[in-house]
């Protein structure tokens, strides 16, 4: 009895001794963790104060709203050809945080980020300016702010609305980010010209919305409608008085650091589209890109090294938008853009297309303002490639092009997995399972999906139903050939290799497939433009999992060197998914991270304890240090999103890190109570809990047969919750993890009911 006490005791302290090794290990992680960040935290530069003189750098952005590449690109504006050579030519994205509209537009170009705005947010005056109440603007604009104006000459009166519409965006960020910081560094901003329509209407004065600062204030500038003049052809009656403008433009010239000039007639043409013929509209949208040419023709002797002159399109004509023209036009001249370059940004990393909050951290940039606080966007440059017309004309048709063809592959991929689970739902509750080799096709084409969609664009199509028939065809095919492979588990292996091999190869060459892909990343939407995608990162998981699962119970018995192969293929993925050349998907690493130890920890034969949950912890702290190393003490700095978000850390910015938790959080609700894949976890899990009810029997063999094989699905699962938990699309990749999961289990299952039959 002694020595049992005895023996009980001293493992009782073993125990405890390991418990308390692993507790001391994961605190010593994180201590050094804590010391990258103290170390780092005094290598940041500071804000460069603006230099004396008329030969500071400046900014001149030249709005001209609602035109496209095709009207920018038009041999008729000889001037605007001349500015396009001198610098650089791209295409620039509209997204903003809320509808299509011009005020959205411009409140997203100014804030460096994606606002919303209701239209009213365009009414802006001088400051003396009378409003149509009779209310002279600085006491309507002390009325509704309580905050003096200052010398302020241009006052937004409604941008308490618009701080408002914005208040729960979770971004670091608002409205008039810009202009605060740039009057923060002591520069100046200035507004001139306006897109008013009618005498009496409400104030078009959107351009404010870009040079403002957080409280509606800009410098300088006017923006009342005696810069119109009456004009009987024009829309509504009233033309851009350009000689005006530019006396406008030479007053605020010496004194102001970024002037932005509204030219009016592009817009006036676009929101008279209701009222006019087609053929009228592009009439008066050639007419009013032609006196804008003659502008530009004016400005150009001022473009020079200091000088940066930008045409700014914050959005197509309406028309365009329909079509699926998703894109403006954006020139760049001056400020050491390359001459004869397309337009690129480190924010997108793609040959001629930049992000619309790039603008203000461009012109932040340029103005010699470090660090700009609140901005998500990176300096826009220029690399000669050839053509500059050409090249951005190609690459706006095949984005646009994929755009199209995006919709109607996701509408088939998401039915047909709706339709397969349902079915086999049905078949679990009634017990009509075993025995169905039409149901193996059709499950294991649920597995095989995303590689035939990210075939398709090998192919070349740029038509949606040719693109929706090639998937189809390919999925067939695919799934043909692999179901020859009687044996299930050397077919799951098959379907790993082809699974996460070509994402992985495509992303190590550019990402090529991945950017044209259905269930790749949208370049015009946004959400991500390099990389791995959070869809394909559960492919990539999820196969990775399944496949080594497999080659265990294939070959661990035989092969000693089957396990390490596989923890080292498993920290090589870590490393594919956090490093910002490659991957760069901080949520992927961390599920990654999640799947992969548990995988590991399971596969070893061990229990879930709370020693293996410290240890699952600890490898999660190892990752997070990775993501820390990899992005931002090695390789990019704050060049990556995951960089930057580091670098707000360092900076003692958590707020901008607090935001971006919210807005994962957001987005995944939102996705939960819209996305057509919210449907798909949820028939997976009435699965999942079908089998378990059902099926235990057959659950009970499978354990005892396939150990493995349970550990694999173990780790996916934590997998699923990792990525729900980290990225903002989760809902997404969860689902698409969880059918390496959900199809093998029922598989397995009716392979063994079968053999009990």
């Amino acid at each position: 009895m002694e020595t049992t006490f005895s023996l009980w005791h001293y493992l009782k302290r073993k125990k405890l001794f390991r418990l308390r090794k692993s507790l001391t290990l994961i605190i010593l992680a994180a201590f050094l963790l804590s010391l990258f960040f103290t170390a780092a935290t005094g290598w940041r530069p500071a804000r460069a104060a603006a230099a004396p003189g008329n030969d500071r750098p400046r900014v001149v952005m030249v709005v001209l709203n609602r035109i496209t590449l095709a009207d920018l690109s038009d041999d008729r504006y000889p001037n605007i050809s001349k500015l396009i050579s001198h610098g650089g030519l791209g295409l620039m994205t509209i997204n903003t945080g809320g509808d299509y509209n011009d005020a959205s537009a411009y409140v997203s170009i100014g804030g460096g980020n994606r606002f919303s705005a209701p239209q009213i947010a365009g009414e802006s005056y001088n400051r003396e300016e009378l409003l149509p109440d009779g209310s002279r603007a600085v006491d309507v604009y002390v009325r509704n702010t309580g905050s003096e104006p200052g010398g302020s000459e241009v006052l937004n009166v409604t941008v308490p609305a618009l701080l408002k519409v914005n208040r729960n965006k979770n971004i670091a960020s608002v409205p008039g980010q810009l202009g605060k910081i740039l009057h923060q560094a002591g520069l100046k901003t200035a507004v001139i010209g306006n897109s008013d329509t009618e005498p009496g209407s409400p104030a078009n004065r959107p351009a404010v919305l870009i040079a403002m600062d957080d409280l509606g204030r800009v410098d300088y500038g006017n923006v009342a409608r005696e810069l119109l003049m009456p004009d009987r052809f024009s829309p509504y009656g009233w033309t851009t008085d350009y000689n005006k403008l530019k006396a406008e433009l030479e007053r605020v010239w010496d004194k102001s650091d970024l002037i932005i000039v509204e030219t009016g007639d592009s817009l006036r043409s676009n929101d008279s589209n209701l009222q006019e013929m087609k053929r009228m509209i592009d009439s008066h949208r050639h007419i009013a890109v032609k006196n804008a040419d003659r502008f530009v023709g004016w400005l150009l002797p001022r473009v020079d090294e200091k000088t940066m002159i930008m045409i700014v399109t914050p959005l197509p004509y309406v028309q365009a938008i329909r079509d699926g023209i998703r894109l403006s036009p954006l020139v760049i001249a001056g400020g050491g853009v390359e001459p004869g370059s397309v337009l690129v940004s480190p924010s997108t990393r793609q040959e001629a297309l930049v992000a619309n909050f790039d603008l203000a951290a461009t012109v932040a940039a340029h103005l010699g303002v470090k660090n700009p606080e609140g901005l998500i966007g990176l300096p826009v440059t220029g690399i000669v490639r050839g053509s500059q017309a050409e090249t951005v004309a190609e690459v706006q048709s095949w984005l646009v092009a994929n755009w199209s063809q995006r919709s109607g592959v996701l509408y088939y991929f998401v039915r047909y997995q709706w339709i397969i689970y349902f079915l086999t739902l049905v078949q679990v509750i009634t017990c009509f399972l075993a025995g169905q080799r039409w149901s193996r096709f059709l499950l294991t084409a649920v597995l095989l999906y995303p590689l035939a969609i990210l075939l398709v664009p090998l192919t070349g199509s740029a038509n949606k139903w040719l693109a929706i028939f090639q998937s189809a065809a390919m999925l067939v095919l695919i799934t043909y050939v692999m179901t020859h492979i009687r044996h299930n588990l050397k077919m799951f292996l098959a379907m790993s290799v082809v699974s996460v091999l070509p994402c992985v190869i495509d992303v190590l060459t550019g990402a090529r497939l991945m950017k044209a892909a259905a269930l790749g990343y949208d370049l015009i939407v946004g959400g991500r433009f390099y990389g791995i995608g959070n869809e394909y990162m559960g492919v990539v998981i999820g196969a990775s999992i399944l496949g080594a699962a497999v080659l265990l119970e294939l070959y661990s018995r035989k092969h000693r060197w089957v396990f390490p192969l596989i923890g080292l293929g498993f920290a090589g993925l870590v490393v594919f998914f956090a490093a910002p050349g490659v991957g760069t998907n901080a949520g992927g690493s961390l599920a990654a991270v999640i799947g992969f130890a548990v995988s590991m920890y399971l596969f070893s034969g061990r229990k879930m304890t709370l020693r293996s949950v410290i240890l699952i912890l600890g490898a999660l702290i190892t990752g997070l240090a990775v993501l820390v190393l990899v992005n931002y003490f090695l390789l990019s700095g704050s060049s990556s999103h995951i960089g930057r978000a580091i670098d707000n850390a360092l900076q003692g910015d958590l707020a901008a890190l607090w935001y971006t938790v919210q807005r994962k959080l957001v987005a995944n609700f939102y996705l939960l109570r819209h996305s057509p894949f919210s449907l798909i976890l949820i028939l997976q899990l009435l699965l999942g809990l079908a089998i378990a009810v059902r099926k235990q029997a057959s659950l009970a063999v499978l354990a005892e047969n396939n150990r493995y094989m349970v550990s694999g699905m173990a780790g996916m699962f934590f997998g699923a919750l990792g990525a729900f938990a980290f990225n903002d699309s989760g809902v997404i990749a969860a689902a698409i993890m969880l059918n390496y999961l959900v199809v093998p289990l029922v598989l397995m299952i009716a392979r063994v009911e079968a053999r009990t039959l």
